[in-house]
């Protein structure tokens, strides 16, 4: 992963575009994609770069693969994870469609995968137009799209995002998308493969180029030093 990683965050140095978006200013291309083989384990999708946070991370995926209707942002703290609270309401009250489309998606996507392995319609989509225009969500999904292939009892994903901040949620989707694929190949007694990353309107926020310049310079050895980079909302 440190490779990869480190080639987008170097081309959006480089040759990315600065202009003013929703929360701030930015440094921004269009698309980017890679792959990952996630065939050796949980490690793979970890960045070791600089200390990460993954157990909140953890938490997230604990809680959108709840089927209990997610209503508020304590669900979301109970098991560990804390950011969310950033787009919940006064009251605790959040609508995201990362949960609310999930279900009952993913208990028919195990199924159908069980019973049509080779099928070429495994795929689980969370994008709701009407939501999104008229407002209806705490936050759009910024991933949207997981699409999935069976071949030779191995499982491979592609994960489709629309916007991408690259020094905070990029590491943390990786990990997340490893996590479906562990545990839907788990479910349907399959091994994981690869994870194709389609990614869209990839940015760094303009106060995390100084840190993410200084994170080209560092190995892996430098995996649990601290690197603070802001949550935007």
């Amino acid at each position: 992963m440190t490779r990869e990683y480190k080639d987008l965050v170097n081309h959006i140095l480089q040759y990315g575009t600065d202009q003013s978006c929703r929360n701030g200013s930015q440094r921004i291309i269009p698309h980017w994609s890679f792959t990952l083989d996630f065939s050796s384990g949980i490690d793979s999708a970890k960045l070791k770069l600089r200390k990460m946070y993954y157990k909140g991370v953890e938490g997230e995926f604990k809680t959108l693969i709840d089927p209990t209707p997610l209503e508020n942002v304590v669900q979301f703290e109970m098991n560990g994870c804390n950011y969310w609270g950033d787009w919940a309401a006064k009251d605790g009250s959040i609508n995201i469609d990362y949960h609310n489309k999930m279900h009952p998606q993913l208990e028919r996507l195990i199924l159908q995968i069980k019973d049509d392995p080779n099928s070429r319609r495994h795929m689980i989509d969370l994008w709701d137009h009407e939501n999104v225009y008229f407002n209806y969500l705490s936050l759009p999904c910024c991933w949207h799209n997981m699409t999935f292939s069976v071949i030779n009892n191995v499982l491979h994903m592609k994960w489709t995002q629309r916007s991408v901040d690259t020094m905070i949620g990029l590491p943390s989707d990786i990990y997340l998308a490893y996590l479906f694929m562990d545990y839907i190949a788990n479910e349907c007694d399959l091994k994981i493969g690869t994870c194709m990353f389609s990614l869209s309107n990839v940015h760094i926020y303009s106060e995390h180029i100084e840190g993410a310049m200084e994170l080209l310079d560092r190995t892996e050895d430098d995996y649990n030093k601290p690197l603070k980079f802001e949550l935007k909302a």
